[in-house]
């Protein structure tokens, strides 16, 4: 049985529906490759937190960026 990918662009259109799914999508497929990567459950969460710290950062620069 072979998987079926929808491919994610983010200059497609796409409906409503798609968009709130957008997110879980895109998470399973990062997940999915991690394991494929050879990742623990360990590497995945210090993988989590270093985007969720980059995020941070990148808010963080922004915010004090609007208030200039």
């Amino acid at each position: 049985m072979q998987a079926t990918t929808k491919t994610l662009s983010p200059h497609s259109e796409s409906t409503g529906q798609e968009k709130s799914d957008m997110p879980k999508m895109i998470a399973e497929n990062i997940f999915r490759d991690l394991r494929s990567y050879g990742l623990q459950d360990k590497d995945i969460v210090a993988v989590s937190s270093e985007l969720l710290g980059r995020l941070t950062s990148e808010i963080k620069t922004r915010t004090s960026e609007e208030q200039l």
